[in-house]
């Protein structure tokens, strides 16, 4: 459960013209993980779950998960296809 105060913060924030990539990095300073983060941006911005997720994925505040993850699939996927 996310906690609204961040939120109305974030909705504050976002009110006064403060980008949302801005805020997002904000909310990951303050403790919101990706799944929260995912949540905050439907409940900010009204977005769908695949939208949502594609906003934090592509987030600057969630550079460092975002190319960590790519390796691991890219692996995943040269993995998967040498075991045929």
């Amino acid at each position: 459960m996310i906690d609204d105060r961040p939120l109305e913060a974030a909705r504050t924030r976002l009110a006064a013209g403060v980008p949302l990539d801005t805020v997002l990095a904000e909310l990951r300073a303050g403790g919101f993980t990706q799944v929260d983060s995912i949540r905050a941006v439907r409940a900010l911005t009204g977005a769908s779950l695949a939208e949502a997720k594609e906003i934090v994925h592509v987030s600057p505040a969630w550079a460092d998960v975002r190319e960590r993850n790519d390796d691991l699939h890219r692996s995943l996927e040269q993995g998967l296809s040498g075991d045929r």
